[in-house]
């Protein structure tokens, strides 16, 4: 009876968060004009007189529907709604490449970060590529950041991982959508950056080791 009862609580506390959601949304979706959303990135100088390394970042690839001019919202388990008159201020894939590539830079003391947006570099020991399959919010709250990033040099991968981020959005609306994504974004950042650290370490020591 009481296991039946805390079901029903939270069944309604969920259902509730999700109309509450979908009204922050609603109430934003007949505005006077569009409004338009920015994954900003950091803007703090880095400045780097010696870099062991030079990591390619090839632009990051995305699933067809989050290069869709209005930010998407998953409304049911096949259904994907995209807003009107909420939209992105750039598109996502040179966004989400943008970001990562001011994260990685400013959190990689020891190598360079080169942008592939601007063109490849005979310079680049390393390239970094990231493919994002969701990139959206849910009407129960909650903000998805999925898909896939490898690290290769010039004869294999390095490291290839899945990633699958979410978390929950604290009010209803697109802009809160939209600062969770960017967090989950840093998530992203953090993880490779710790990752490729570890790795061109371990590189280092293989080559001490030959000479």
């Amino acid at each position: 009876m009481i296991k039946a009862i805390r079901r029903a609580y939270t069944k309604v506390i969920t259902l509730g968060f999700s109309a509450l959601f979908l009204l922050g949304c609603a109430q934003q979706n007949q505005p006077d004009q569009s409004q338009y959303y920015l994954l900003a990135s950091n803007s703090q100088v880095v400045e780097k007189t010696s870099t062991r390394s030079v990591i390619g970042l090839n632009a990051v690839t995305v699933a067809d529907y989050i290069n869709s001019p209005g930010i998407a919202l998953q409304t049911g388990n096949n259904r994907i709604q995209i807003a009107n008159f909420h939209l992105w201020a750039e598109q996502p894939d040179q966004a989400i490449t943008r970001v990562l590539f001011s994260e990685l830079n400013q959190r990689l003391t020891y190598s360079r970060v080169e942008n592939g947006l601007l063109g490849r570099s005979d310079d680049w020991r390393f390239t970094l590529s990231t493919q994002v399959d969701q990139f959206h919010g849910t009407e129960e709250g909650i903000a998805i950041f999925s898909g896939y990033w490898q690290l290769k040099d010039q004869y294999s991968v390095l490291i290839s991982h899945r990633f699958n981020l979410q978390m929950t959005i604290e009010e209803p609306g697109y802009a809160a959508l939209v600062s969770s994504l960017r967090q989950l974004l840093d998530q992203l950042a953090q993880t490779q950056a710790q990752e490729i650290q570890g790795q061109l370490e371990k590189t280092q020591r293989d080559k001490a080791k030959q000479e």
